[in-house]
């Protein structure tokens, strides 16, 4: 009988039942299951021995998103950077978009506008914005320059610009209008009429407030939000006889200078949004070089300035302001000794001249309602003249 050759191998591999010590059947299972595993791994996109892919993850998409910068982000770092040196308040008009040829080409800029305070120069404001841009990889995008604009006065442009950031163009304007400074003594007992008068003036003013009376924390937080600023008016020894207690910080001619600074210190501590100080009375106490050295030491430290009153003649708050580094000013003038609508009249249109004639002149009332309801009217008719109200922190040096 014959087989043929396909049975014989068949055959031949049933008589031997194993290979490799394995069942046949079991390693032809294996061998498909294999190459099953293999196809299943390709279609699936796995890894082959020669290539790796890196799995997108949630991480690495947020780190990428993370990357884009926010078109704001460069006006919002230099309005922190405002608000941090106290200059949102002289704003002059309110922020705008504007459109400016940059690179050869039409671009929107957002566009701000400020009074140009004495403590600065326009350049050494644009370097200090220019630092809190650089982290954004954005500069000053051409140099500072004035430019006279009639009725205006001069303006500084500062134009930054970086990457994929919306421009910021800030102008810092030097005004050709006569500037009054008006000071308020004496804060810090007020509510009702007076109140109600000082924020009626709409124009810059600032209210110098006795530390740790009645109203004095109160206004201190409140004063901002109608246009005032606040400045500290710290009682110091005069001429006039003042009763024991009358005032929970007082400085007198000769006292321990450690003991003056921690006055100063709790004085300060009472009346948030405190830009400054001037002294209240002070007749003696003024004229104690080692005492102010010893007040403008601290003010320093707080960066604050100070404001002589010049209730005498020989007072070294200047001196001992210069001495130190710390922003100072003066007056020039007090509105009402006495409390009449004639005499305060009569010392505003002195400030006005001086003013005209030379610039600038600090003028100093008192919180009263006589002075405050006839000085509202007087600023209102200066400004329309073409007077320029503007606040102590304005007016201060070094």
């Amino acid at each position: 009988m014959m087989i043929n050759k396909s049975k014989r191998f068949h055959l031949a591999l049933n008589q031997r039942g194993t290979l490799s010590g394995f069942p046949l059947i079991l390693l032809t299972l294996i061998l498909v299951a294999a190459v099953l595993g293999l196809l299943v791994h390709w279609f699936l996109g796995g890894p082959s021995s020669s290539t790796q892919t890196t799995p997108i993850t949630a991480t690495s998409t947020a780190a990428a998103v993370s990357n884009v910068q926010d078109p704001d982000a460069l006006r919002n770092v230099l309005d922190a950077k405002l608000k941090n040196l106290d200059l949102v308040k002289l704003q002059t008009q309110v922020p705008d978009t504007r459109t400016i040829v940059l690179d050869g080409k039409n671009t929107g800029v957002h566009w701000e506008s400020f009074r140009l305070p004495q403590l600065y120069t326009a350049q050494q404001l644009s370097d200090l914005l220019g630092q809190a841009a650089a982290p954004l990889g954005a500069k000053l995008a051409q140099p500072v320059k004035g430019e006279e604009r009639p009725g205006v006065g001069t303006v500084y442009s500062c134009l930054y610009a970086g990457s994929s950031l919306t421009p910021v163009q800030i102008d810092w304007i030097v005004t050709s209008k006569p500037r009054i400074c008006l000071i308020i003594d004496d804060g810090g007992y007020q509510k009702g009429a007076a109140l109600d008068a000082l924020y009626d003036f709409k124009v810059p003013v600032t209210v110098s407030i006795i530390p740790h009376t009645e109203y004095s924390n109160f206004l201190a937080q409140d004063f901002p939000d109608h246009g005032v600023e606040v400045m500290c008016h710290l009682p110091m020894e005069g001429h006039d006889h003042v009763p024991v207690g009358a005032y929970k910080e007082y400085l007198k001619k000769g006292m321990d200078v450690e003991k003056a600074k921690e006055e100063v210190k709790n004085g300060l501590a009472d009346l948030p949004n405190c830009r400054g100080l001037n002294n209240h009375m002070g007749s003696i106490a003024t004229t104690d070089i080692g005492l102010m050295t010893a007040v403008c030491e601290e003010l320093k430290a707080e960066n604050m300035f100070v404001i002589d009153s010049r209730t005498s003649s020989k007072a070294v708050v200047s001196k001992a302001a210069h001495a130190v580094g710390l922003p100072v000013a003066q007056r020039e003038f007090f509105l009402d000794n006495t409390k009449s609508p004639a005499v305060v009249l009569k010392q505003m249109r002195l400030t006005a001249s001086f003013a005209k004639k030379h610039g600038l002149a600090v003028a100093i009332g008192h919180f009263n309602v006589i002075t405050l309801k006839t000085l509202k009217v007087v600023v209102q008719k200066l400004q329309n003249e073409g007077y320029q109200f503007v606040y102590a922190s304005e007016v201060v040096k070094e």
